[in-house]
């Protein structure tokens, strides 16, 4: 049984998009808009009014739970420790408008994403296509629907490049950045459309096969690998270990089948040793005291 109504959810996340993202697209002013750890890196009062409405009204859904956003999380306003497992907590994981670099250039792939997390587990998730109205949404073992039509996307057997595949090496290691640079750009059916909604949205219904993702913000991928995973796709880290809530820094791949996440794999990791470099990395990062 759904932990949630997941109608109310889809309401406030339209509730938002009318009231706080679509009146401004197109229509942002110069001081409407800011940076925040790179001059590529963009927050707009659309993203900043539409997730102080979701902190507001989503817990009214679920008494009790919390939210975290990403706007919050950027300021310092919101804890990522009530995702870790064993926490008890129920928590709202919010993106309030991603692809916000293509929304602030009036480009159309942007979306809302919100996702549920209980007790450190991702249960529920949510991907909003504003300009397009449409809803895909997930309950753990219950399903993909997409405008609340039942859906499982279709499984074809492809080679590499008859496959779409949407892979940004920006945010790579600088390890291996120059790296993934090289491969991706001899590949003309590998290209990112700069956000995670529009790309999780495609792999779900089918439009695209695979996503490579490095950098894992968790509003960037609970929704949608939970929506994938429910519509019968293949969501795992480079190195094939499940994806949690609690991973920040290990990179995913994400297809429509085991066998379109092989090709990938095999395209792009398979000359690499990956589970010492996976390895090399946790620990590095633990040095750091980043994990």
């Amino acid at each position: 049984m759904s932990i949630v109504d997941s109608d109310k959810v889809a309401r406030v996340m339209r509730q938002a998009s009318q009231e706080f993202i679509l009146p401004r697209y197109k229509a942002l002013q110069d001081h409407e808009i800011d940076t925040k750890s790179s001059p590529t890196d963009l927050v707009t009062l659309a993203d900043i009014e539409a997730e102080a409405y979701l902190e507001k009204v989503l817990p009214d859904i679920l008494p009790g739970s919390i939210v975290i956003g990403e706007e919050g999380v950027s300021r310092g306003h919101h804890d990522m420790k009530s995702l870790s497992m064993n926490s008890g907590q129920d928590v709202w994981v919010v993106d309030p408008v991603d692809g916000t670099h293509n929304f602030v250039h009036g480009r159309k792939e942007f979306g809302v994403m919100v996702a549920l997390v209980s007790n450190g587990v991702c249960v529920a998730g949510w991907i909003y296509d504003v300009l397009q109205d449409s809803m895909a949404h997930a309950f753990l073992g219950e399903g993909a629907f997409i405008d609340n039509s039942a859906h499982l996307t279709p499984k074809v057997t492809k080679s590499f490049d008859e496959m779409i595949v949407h892979l940004s090496p920006k945010f790579f290691p600088a390890d291996i950045k120059a790296e993934m640079k090289v491969k991706s750009a001899k590949l003309p059916n590998v290209y990112t459309v700069g956000c995670s909604a529009h790309e999780y949205m495609n792999v779900a219904k089918g439009r695209s096969d695979s996503i490579v993702y490095c950098r894992l913000m968790p509003w960037d991928h609970l929704a949608g690998s939970l929506i994938v995973q429910e519509a019968g796709g293949v969501v795992s880290k480079w190195d094939s270990i499940p994806y949690r809530p609690q991973d920040l820094y290990d990179g995913l791949i994400i297809a429509r089948s085991k066998d379109g996440w092989q090709k990938v794999y095999d395209k792009f990791f398979a000359d690499m040793d990956m589970d010492s470099y996976m390895q090399a990395r946790r620990d590095k990062l633990r040095r750091q005291g980043k994990i």
